[in-house]
C-alpha cells in the first residue's frame, strides 16, 4: 500500500518498489541520484538506467506490467527508441519514470535512509551509476543542452562531494557530441581543451539574477543568494581537474 502525501515521497517509494522487483537491474541516475547525496536541489522525476537490457520495449513490458500490479497506482506510458517514460499517479501526486536501457553500467551502493526518513520510509539499498561516471555524463549533458541545473549538479558533485570525472566516459561523449541550437541538434567532435573554454565562458557570463531565474523550481529561496558565485567555484576545481 502506498502511504505518502508529496511527489518526492512517492518517488522514493517508487526507487523502493523498483529496487525490491528488479534489484541490480534498476540503477538511479540523474537528480534523484544526487538527492540521496543530500543535495539540496529538488528534481520532478527519476530517472534510471535498466541493465543489461537493449531494448526499452522489453523493459517497458516488465516495468509497466510490475507498475500494474499496485493498488492505487494509475500508469500511463510512452515509448520510444530514447527511453520509456511512466506517468505514475497517486491520489493528485503525480512523478515521472524516465527509463533507458544499457548492456552494461558501472555501479556503487547508495541507502535512500536519509530521505526515505522525512517520508515516515523504512530505508532501502539501491544501485547508483558510479559516481565520477555520472559527473563526466552530467558534464556532457550540460555541453549539449546548456541547462544552468546542469551546470549546477556539476558544481555540486565537485566543490561538495570531491568527486572527479571519469575521463574515458567524458572523451567519448565529447567524441559525439549532439548539441542543441533552437529546434535542432547537431553533432560534433569536442576535445576537453573545446569543453574547458565553453565552461569558461559560460561561468564568466552567470548573472545571480538569471541563475535565481532558472533555479527557483529547484530550490528554496533560501538556497539562492550567491548561487552563481558557488558555481563558479565548483567550476573552477572542474576546468583544474580536466587541464591535469
Amino acid at each position: 500500500m502506498i502511504e505518502v502525501e508529496n511527489a518526492e515521497g512517492l518517488m522514493v517509494w517508487l526507487m523502493h518498489f523498483l529496487a525490491d522487483r528488479f534489484g541490480n537491474s534498476a540503477v538511479l541516475k540523474g537528480g534523484m541520484e544526487l538527492r540521496l547525496l543530500n543535495c539540496p536541489r529538488h528534481t520532478n522525476d527519476i530517472d534510471y538506467v535498466f541493465v543489461p537490457f537493449s531494448s526499452e520495449k522489453d523493459v517497458a513490458r516488465l516495468v509497466v506490467g510490475a507498475l500494474d500490479e499496485v493498488p492505487d497506482l494509475r500508469v500511463r506510458h510512452t515509448l520510444n527508441s530514447k527511453c520509456l517514460r511512466c506517468i505514475c499517479e497517486h491520489n493528485d501526486i503525480q512523478v515521472q519514470l524516465e527509463i533507458n536501457v544499457a548492456g552494461e553500467c558501472e555501479t556503487e551502493e547508495l541507502t535512500t535512509a536519509d530521505l526515505a526518513r522525512q517520508y515516515n520510509l523504512q530505508g532501502r539499498i539501491v544501485r547508483g551509476i558510479r559516481f565520477d561516471v555520472a559527473l563526466a555524463h552530467k558534464i556532457a549533458a550540460w555541453n549539449e543542452r546548456g541547462l544552468v541545473r546542469d551546470i549546477y549538479d556539476c558544481s555540486f558533485m565537485v566543490d561538495i562531494l570531491g568527486i572527479r570525472p571519469c575521463m574515458p566516459t567524458l572523451n567519448r561523449r565529447l567524441d559525439s557530441s549532439q548539441l542543441r541550437t533552437g529546434r535542432s541538434t547537431r553533432k560534433v567532435s569536442m576535445s576537453v581543451k573545446d569543453l574547458v573554454e565553453k565552461l569558461r565562458k559560460t561561468t564568466a557570463s552567470l548573472s545571480a539574477a538569471g541563475v535565481a531565474e532558472q533555479m527557483r523550481d529547484y530550490l528554496t529561496p533560501e538556497e539562492l543568494p550567491g548561487l552563481d558565485k558557488k558555481i563558479r567555484v565548483g567550476v573552477s576545481r572542474l576546468i583544474s581537474m580536466l587541464e591535469k
